[in-house]
C-alpha cells in the first residue's frame, strides 16, 4: 500500500496522450474520478481525487496488467479531462447505434416527454456529446454543416475555426431533428431560417445556446452560438488593459454625462469590454439599466432589458423608455441606426454616462458614423467621452512556447535588433495543436483629454484633425508590443491586417 497522503501534481504541466488515457475504461474513469496521465515502461500514473480503495486498486491491476502509481488533483480537473478525451470515441458509437436503432418517427412522437423517454436514445447522446466537446473547448460558436456526401461539424474556437469530426449525412435529419426540437423550432419547416434557443446544463452549469438554422442547398445548415452564463465578468487587466490605460479608462468612467465608445468588427471583444465596464462602476448608489440583444452576462444590481424585435421592442425604443427610469449609467449593446444613435448622443449631452459598442475600424471612423447617422459633429463633440478601439489576438501557448531566430523581414517589420528573440507555440494537445491558446485584447484609446490636448496645440485644427493628431499608440504598435514580449505572433499581426494610419 501507499501512505494516506497522495503526491499532488499539476496535471496541466504532463502532455497527455489519448492512448494511454483510453488504456481506463470510461466507466471506471467516470465512477471513481481517475484518468491515467502516462506511461513509464511497466508503470502507470493515475490521477485520482482522493486515496483509491485496496478493491479499485485490485481491479485496475487485474484490467491493465500494469504497476500502479498514483497522484492527487482536483476532482473538477479529472472530469474536465475525462469529457475532453473520452467524448469523441463515445460520439462515434452513439453515431453507430443512430445507423442501427434510430428513426426521425420514433424520435419526435411525444417530443414534449422526449426528455424523460428518450434520455437513452442515440442521437440524444450523440447531440449532447457535440455540444459538450464545444464548451469544454470554449468554442463561441458551434456549426453543423451538411455536404453533398457527409456532414462537417467545426467549432470557432480564439476567433479562428476548427474541424472537429466529419459524419454520415445519412445520420444528419436526425440530429438537426433533435437540435431542432431541443430548441422548440418548428421541425416540419426547412425551406426557411428559424431561430431558437436552448437553455443547457452540464456538470450543475448553465448555458445559454442561440439556435440559427439556414437552408442550403444540401439541408439545412445550424449554428449554436454558446454563452458561458457562468463565467465570471473579467476585469480591465485581466482583458490585457495596462494599468495606464486602465486608469485612463476609469477616468473616463468617473464622468457624470457623455458617451464612451467601444469600437471594431464583430467578435473583437466590445461586449465583454463593457460588461468589465460596467462591472467598475456598479455601486448602490447609481441607477445603471442597459439593453442588450441578448443579455449575454447577468450582473447583480443592474438593470438589464432584452430586445425583442418580433414585438416592435427594439434598440431605439428601449432606450426612450429607459430614460424615463431616472437612470444615471445607460449601456445600450449597439448603436444600429439612426433613430438609436440620436436618442444615445442626447441622453449623453442631458446628464446621463451612455456607454456603447460601433461597428468602426477606428475612433475616427466612429466620428464618421455616428454623422452618417445624422448626428452633427457639434453634438458629437460635445458628447463624446472616449473611444476604445479594440481586436482581440490569440495568445501562445504556454504550454509549447519555444524561442526561434526571427525572419529578416519580421526584423525589419518589427523594428527589432539583431540579437532579438521571437516566441511561438509549436502545438500539443493542450491547444489542439494550434500553437495558441486562450486570447487578448489589442487596443487604442482616444479620450476628450486627447483631442482637448490638440487643441491647445493648434487651435485651428477641427474636431476629426483632433483625432488623427491624438498621437495615442495605434492598434498596430499595441500588437507589436505584445509580440515582443512573447504574447502573441507576428502571424496574428498579419493576420489582424492592422495599420497604423488613418484614412484621408
Amino acid at each position: 500500500m501507499f501512505p494516506v497522503e497522495l503526491k499532488n501534481i499539476n496535471i496541466e504541466d504532463i502532455s497527455l496522450e489519448i492512448d494511454v488515457i483510453k488504456k481506463i475504461p470510461e466507466e471506471i474513469a467516470r465512477d471513481n474520478c481517475l484518468i491515467a496521465l502516462k506511461m513509464e515502461e511497466n508503470k502507470l500514473f493515475i490521477a485520482v481525487d482522493k486515496v483509491p480503495s485496496f478493491t479499485l486498486i485490485e481491479e485496475l491491476k487485474f484490467i491493465l496488467g500494469k504497476e500502479l502509481k498514483f497522484f492527487r488533483t482536483s476532482r473538477k480537473v479529472i472530469f474536465k479531462l475525462i469529457n475532453k478525451y473520452y467524448c469523441k470515441q463515445n460520439l462515434d458509437h452513439a453515431l453507430k447505434d443512430i445507423k442501427l436503432k434510430e428513426s426521425i418517427p420514433e424520435l419526435i412522437t411525444n417530443p414534449l416527454q422526449d426528455k424523460y423517454k428518450f434520455q437513452g436514445s442515440p442521437v440524444i447522446k450523440a447531440a449532447n456529446y457535440i455540444i459538450d466537446k464545444a464548451i469544454d473547448e470554449r468554442a463561441s460558436d458551434l456549426h453543423i454543416e451538411p455536404f453533398e456526401n457527409s456532414v462537417t461539424i467545426r467549432m470557432r474556437v480564439d476567433g479562428i475555426m476548427r474541424e472537429y469530426i466529419k459524419i454520415p449525412k445519412s445520420i444528419y435529419p436526425l440530429l438537426c431533428t433533435r437540435i431542432k426540437i431541443m430548441s422548440e423550432l418548428d421541425i416540419a419547416e426547412k425551406r426557411i431560417p428559424q431561430d431558437g434557443k436552448i437553455k443547457y446544463v452540464k456538470q450543475n452549469l448553465n448555458y445559454d445556446l442561440r439556435v440559427s438554422t439556414l437552408p442550403t442547398i444540401y439541408g439545412e445548415k445550424v449554428v449554436l452560438r454558446i454563452l458561458y452564463r457562468d463565467e465570471n465578468i473579467k476585469n480591465m487587466a485581466t482583458l490585457g488593459f495596462s494599468k495606464e490605460d486602465e486608469e485612463k479608462i476609469k477616468r473616463m468612467l468617473c464622468c457624470d454625462h457623455g458617451i464612451l465608445l467601444a469600437v471594431g468588427p464583430t467578435g473583437s471583444g466590445k461586449s465583454t469590454t463593457l460588461y468589465s465596464l460596467l462591472n467598475n462602476i456598479n455601486r448602490c448608489e447609481k441607477n445603471i439599466i442597459s439593453i442588450e440583444d441578448p443579455v449575454e452576462y447577468t450582473l447583480e444590481g443592474i438593470n438589464q432589458v432584452n430586445v425583442n424585435t418580433k414585438i416592435g421592442f427594439n434598440f431605439a425604443e428601449g432606450l426612450r423608455s429607459i430614460l424615463r427610469q431616472d437612470p444615471d449609467v445607460i449601456m445600450v449593446g449597439e448603436i444600429r441606426d439612426e433613430e438609436t444613435a440620436h436618442i444615445a448622443i442626447r441622453a449623453a449631452v442631458t446628464g446621463h454616462l451612455v456607454l456603447s459598442t460601433l461597428h468602426t475600424n477606428n475612433p475616427l471612423e466612429s466620428v464618421i458614423r455616428l454623422q452618417d447617422m445624422g448626428v452633427p459633429e457639434y453634438f458629437i463633440e460635445d458628447a463624446l467621452v472616449g473611444v476604445i478601439c479594440q481586436r482581440l489576438v490569440r495568445k501562445i501557448c504556454t504550454y509549447c512556447k519555444s524561442r526561434y531566430v526571427p525572419s529578416l523581414q519580421e526584423v525589419k517589420e518589427l523594428n527589432l535588433s539583431s540579437n532579438c528573440y521571437l516566441y511561438k507555440g509549436k502545438g500539443c494537445s493542450k491547444c489542439g495543436h494550434t500553437g495558441y491558446k486562450g486570447r487578448t485584447v489589442v487596443y487604442q484609446i482616444v479620450s476628450s483629454e486627447d483631442i482637448r490636448r490638440q487643441y491647445r496645440k493648434n487651435d485651428k485644427i477641427n474636431f476629426k484633425d483632433g483625432i488623427k493628431k491624438s498621437n495615442t499608440i495605434s492598434l498596430r504598435q499595441k500588437c507589436i508590443e505584445l509580440i515582443k514580449s512573447g504574447i502573441t505572433t507576428y502571424e496574428e499581426l498579419l493576420r489582424l491586417n492592422l495599420s497604423d494610419d488613418y484614412p484621408h
